[in-house]
């Protein structure tokens, strides 16, 4: 199939189809006409939509791209992101299913929990603490709805980049009282390491991500608000898991979560 036009529905049907049947399927970038970033965004504002159409409420949003490698060679000067819906978290300790997912991996982050709306796009640092409840360790389960994943920035974005489930940690902190630039990110599967990273992976501090973001929201006029919430992207490779793995996250000072897969 070869779209003379943009179809942004149509990318959208298909990836929404795919996440809830767990069935890969081809890129939509080509197929349907996305030939920039903003069009990638509007397909990913039409699959929210179907979920929405599904029962499901906005949670809060995820970074991705944060390593400024990959921004490079990816030739982007700020990250990505997408959206976190109702349903998708899960608690320390939790049991997930594995048979939701296409092809899950994982990746360690920090959680920021906002108790006020911040609706401005030249926010500061200190006005952004001041908006947070708290911090949480976070585990990420990317997930894709594209056999292999995708293969390019395009259809990435669409997918709502890569958004799957989401687990967080049981103990909220005060980011005033850490140093977010300097925390370290072990990742084990079976009790065996298998990721170390740190929070500097993440535009040198978690923070400096979280608030660009929070700018970009309030610059399209979707700003943050109470109650929902913002991952930091990757701060460490991320990693495969299967049903009978059993994963425990540990960031520091921030804290540790575990989980498990059936």
């Amino acid at each position: 199939m070869k779209a003379d036009l943009f179809n942004a529905r149509g990318a959208a049907e298909v990836l929404f189809a795919a996440r809830q049947n767990a069935a890969p399927c081809d890129p939509v970038a080509g197929p349907y006409g996305i030939e920039t970033l903003e069009q990638a965004y509007a397909v990913q504002a039409e699959l929210i939509e179907q979920w929405g159409f599904d029962g499901q409420m906005l949670a809060g949003y995820k970074l991705g791209v944060t390593n400024s490698q990959v921004q490079e060679a990816m030739a982007l000067d700020h990250p990505l992101f997408g959206h976190l819906l109702s349903g998708w978290d899960y608690l320390d300790g939790d049991t997930i299913a594995s048979s939701q997912l296409i092809s899950p991996k994982l990746e360690g982050e920090v959680a920021f929990l906002f108790q006020t709306t911040l609706d401005d796009p030249q926010l500061s640092q200190e006005a952004l603490l001041d908006g947070m409840k708290g911090v949480l360790p976070a585990l990420e389960i990317c997930d894709s709805a594209f056999a292999g994943w995708p293969k390019s920035l395009f259809d990435a974005a669409a997918d709502n980049l890569s958004s799957g489930l989401y687990v967080l940690g049981s103990e909220l902190k005060d980011p005033r009282q850490l140093d977010l630039a300097n925390l370290e990110m072990k990742l084990y599967r079976n009790n065996d390491p298998v990721v170390t990273g740190h929070s500097r992976q993440c535009m040198g501090n978690p923070l400096t991500a979280c608030l660009w973001l929070v700018r970009e929201l309030a610059r399209r006029g979707t700003p943050i608000k109470a109650g929902e919430l913002i991952l930091s992207g990757s701060l460490g490779p991320m990693v495969e898991t299967k049903a009978g793995d059993k994963i425990r996250l540990e960031i520091g000072a921030l804290g540790s979560l575990e989980c498990r897969f059936s």
